[in-house]
This record gives structure tokens, sequence and C-alpha cells, in this order.
């Protein structure tokens, strides 16, 4: 089992020769050690240099406002938070909004894959059976596509910019990097607070789902913004049904995502990072 380091000396120690050197490091509530003074232009570098020490230091880093909040939780919170990621399904927690948004023929064409082209927008609206749900059009619109190898090409291209770190958020001021008493990264939502699980059994779904996430595809929790996450990725699925649930999986607990899912399942095949927004 990891040590966890106490104390600020120790972690300075572990951090030297890296982007983090010498740079001031407090404790924070709940135990955590809070590193300050981050270049904004090189967040994700000194998250790095953190992460890669964290067999050393057992402590995993998370990205946060200065001002963000965040819990003082017990023993038996993070144990039972332990259990809950484990043995949680997080897809009986969150669900995307559109899996039962009901759409009739006057607004069915608001959700047509006009980005696709015209033409195949139209052949995909033909195959609708109204009434309907926006999911059932998304799923439509997936299978479709697959089939279609020219369709595939325009959707590369209309996806390029969700793919890599683009779309992430960045602070142009006010960045602390708060080392967790814990190298398990699931356990991050016992300290910190993310809008989209503001419900109940949020954080254990959460926990959960980012515990799958790490077996599945190497998630790493990198930065929590209070309505944002964001996350390095080490595997992409394959194209297809992999894809397609793990895009449904990402808006679930990115409500405010702008993306369709179809958009989701083509960009996670080529992308090594994830982005979740969820807001009031």
């Amino acid at each position: 089992m990891t040590t966890v380091m106490d104390d600020p000396d120790e972690i300075a120690a572990a951090l030297r020769g890296t982007l983090l050197d010498g740079l001031p490091i407090e404790e924070g509530l709940g135990e955590t050690l809070v590193v300050t003074g981050i270049e904004p232009t090189q967040l994700l570098p000194a998250w790095r240099a953190a992460r890669a020490a964290t067999p050393e230091t057992g402590r995993w880093p998370v990205l946060t406002s200065v001002d963000e909040q965040w819990h003082d939780p017990s023993s038996e919170e993070i144990e039972a938070l332990d259990r809950a990621a484990r043995t949680v399904d997080p897809w009986t927690v969150f669900r995307w909004w559109g899996t039962d948004s009901q759409l009739g023929r006057e607004d069915l064409h608001l959700w047509l894959p006009s980005r696709l082209g015209e033409d195949f927008a139209q052949r995909v609206g033909r195959d609708v059976t109204l009434p309907t749900t926006r999911l059932a059009v998304e799923r439509l619109t997936w299978e479709r596509l697959l089939a279609d190898s020219a369709a595939v090409e325009r959707g590369w291209r209309t996806v390029a910019r969700l793919v890599g770190t683009g779309d992430w958020y960045t602070p142009s001021e006010g960045v602390q990097l708060v080392l967790l008493p814990t190298p398990m990264q699931w356990l991050a939502p016992a300290w910190l607070s993310y809008f989209g699980a503001l419900r109940p059994q949020g954080p254990e779904g959460l926990a959960a789902a980012i515990w799958q996430w790490e077996q599945q595809w190497g998630a790493e929790l990198v930065a929590s913004w209070g309505t944002m996450l964001q996350f390095v990725v080490g595997r992409q699925p394959a194209l297809g049904e992999q894809a397609w649930h793990l895009a449904l999986q990402l808006l679930a607990l990115g409500g405010n995502l702008e993306p369709s899912p179809w958009e989701l399942a083509l960009a996670v095949t080529r992308s090594d990072a994830w982005f979740l927004h969820d807001r009031p």
C-alpha cells in the first residue's frame, strides 16, 4: 500500500527538478496539500509533474480554482465512497437527458445531422418513425454513419475540434494544484464538488464512473472546476458500440456538453482527452 506523504518539505523534495520545483506548498482542508503559483500556460505540464510523483507522494493531483469549495471528509465517508466506487452502477445514477426527450414532426429537423450533409440528413429523417426520442434519432444517425464511409470522412472533419484538449477550460488566474491524501483518483468526489453530481448518490456515481473509466480507458482526472471536469486518457474505444456507449456516458455526466452523441462517439475514438460540463 502506498504511503501518503504529509510533510510539505517531503513533497517539495519529491517535486524537485520538475516544473513545480520551488512553488509554495500549503496545508489545505481535509488533509490535502495545495501547490500554488502555477503558470496558467503550464497547467497540464504541472499536473503531469505531480502525477508522475504520485507513486512517491501517495497523493493524486487535481487542478482547481483557488476559490473552489471542497469537503473535509471523515475516514468512514472515504471508506464508504471507495466501496461504492467498486459496486455502484453509475449509469443508473446518471442518464443523458436526450434518452427520454420526446420528438414530434415539428422539431425533428432540429436534430437531424445537417453537418454530415443535407442529403445524408434527409435520408436519416425519412427513416425515422414518429413520435420518437432524441436518443433514437441519434442512434439511427450513428448506424447510418458507420455504413457510409464518405459520411465518416465528413464526420472526422466535423469533430476535429473535439479531439484533444482544445475545448478545455483554462483559467487566466487563480489556479491551484490540490494534492489529495490518496493515490486513488476515484475518491476525488470525497473532497471536490462537481455540479453534475449534486444529486442523490451523485458522489458515489461519479466515483464509480471514474473507477470504471480508469479500468477501461486509462482515464485520469486532471482538473475539477466546479461545473467542469477534465481527463486525459490512455486508450481509445473502437469505432462502433464501444465509442457509442462511452459517448452516452460522457453526455450523462456532462449534461451541458454541446456535441451530439454521434459527434462525441467519433471524437473519443481519436482523442487522448475528455471534457465534461454541467452547470446550473
